[in-house]
């Protein structure tokens, strides 16, 4: 197992574009450390560059305390899992997982005890002496995972790997990656722009956004307390709801204007952000999560926020409602969401329909609250 630091690392190509900018990041011994964001926010650059695959602009990359900056790929210990899986075509599942080691010259039984050992820990026992051609994209991805373990190397590192998959493989795959990486105790940085997954695998999750890091904290504390209004809105599915508002104070109570409404402000919300005291009268961003949000015949609630149902989607489990509610929407990072400027994630029992006019109850206890310009939580 390793330790890897990132200390102020950052990249910038021949042609001038600043890929990462001054990261920081610090995975302790077996860690499962997620590297999320957008296409084109710096993930996979960050990744490259802890496996050598790209050179270090500025800063220091440490393995176990031994500054790797200029080491070559095969002298930092690492193995590589590529979204493209990068098997021989032509070899056995045996000889692709065995590659590595018959290079390194490493005795015969060594060889096929290491192999024997990776197949039974990947369910790929009766598969060695098949070709990549002739098993599916779950068994090819466990394949190269295989040809990974076998090298026993102090870190992994896996770019997208599932991203070929079909969406109930990436299922089954993910919870696979996550109980092998707890049984070896590899420490691993896995990549991926999928925040479902990051959130379901990930010990901690590093948000990346335009090349800066974010926030990296557990999956909770990243839904619960997100720093600022992209982490917010990156995290969590769907989106969270972010909206233009204004701060309002009547004596020692408080309420947040959204459009033409107004959604009181439980008392231990603003004990809990002291900083609200400067943003009276001022501009705010306010978000509440759609499942923070509920049809007021099955929950009700001080707090109601009145609207017309533009789509209903029915999932079975749950319905979600986009709605006009009469607000403006933030423009945060990369928006990915779409649609209408509000979704509510609601009970399957609601009779709510596409033209009905919705009244919901908030759970204002839930609201996160932004500075408008910046960007960055309220709090303290």
């Amino acid at each position: 197992m390793a330790r890897i630091k990132l200390d102020g690392v950052e990249k910038v190509y021949d042609n001038g574009f600043h890929a990462v900018h001054n990261l920081e990041l610090d995975v302790p011994d077996g860690e499962f450390l997620v590297l999320v964001g957008p296409s084109g926010c710096g993930k996979s650059t960050a990744l490259r560059m802890v496996a050598g695959l790209e050179s270090i602009s500025a800063g220091r990359l440490y393995i176990d305390d031994r500054d790797v900056t200029e080491l070559e790929p095969k002298d930092r210990d690492i193995a590589m899992v590529f979204q493209s899986y990068a098997l021989y075509p032509h070899l056995t599942v045996r000889d692709n997982i065995a590659f590595a080691l018959k290079l390194r010259k490493v005795p015969k039984d060594e060889i096929e005890r290491k192999v024997n050992e990776a197949a039974r820990l990947l369910e790929l026992t009766d598969q060695l002496d098949r070709r990549p051609g002739q098993l599916s994209g779950g068994q090819r991805q466990r394949v190269a995972m295989g040809r990974a373990i076998v090298r026993a190397p102090k870190v992994f590192l896996m770019d997208e790997p599932l991203s070929n998959l079909d969406a109930k493989l990436r299922v089954q795959m993910r919870a696979e990656i996550s109980k092998l990486q707890r049984s070896l105790g590899v420490t691993t940085i896995y990549v991926t722009h999928d925040q479902v997954e990051a959130m379901t695998m990930g010990d901690r999750v590093a948000v990346l956004w335009a090349g800066k890091l974010q926030q990296v904290a557990s999956p909770q504390e990243l839904y619960d307390r997100p720093d600022n209004a992209f982490v917010a809105g990156f995290i969590g599915s769907p989106s969270m709801n972010l909206m233009i508002g204004s701060l309002q104070r009547s004596g020692d109570r408080w309420s947040v204007q959204i459009g033409e409404q107004a959604l009181p402000l439980p008392a231990e919300v603003v004990a809990e952000r002291p900083a609200l005291a400067g943003y009276e009268g001022r501009k705010v961003i306010a978000g509440i999560r759609p499942e923070h949000v509920h049809d007021v015949a099955f929950r009700d609630g001080a707090a109601r926020l009145h609207g017309e149902v533009q789509v209903r989607e029915s999932l079975g489990s749950e319905v979600v409602l986009h709605l006009e509610v009469g607000a403006t929407k933030a423009a945060v990072g990369v928006d990915e969401t779409g649609g209408s400027a509000f979704l509510a994630r609601l009970d399957p029992r609601t009779a709510l329909r596409a033209g009905d006019h919705a009244e919901l109850a908030v759970d204002t206890q839930y609201l996160q609250l932004f500075d408008a310009e910046g960007g960055q939580a309220i709090r303290s």
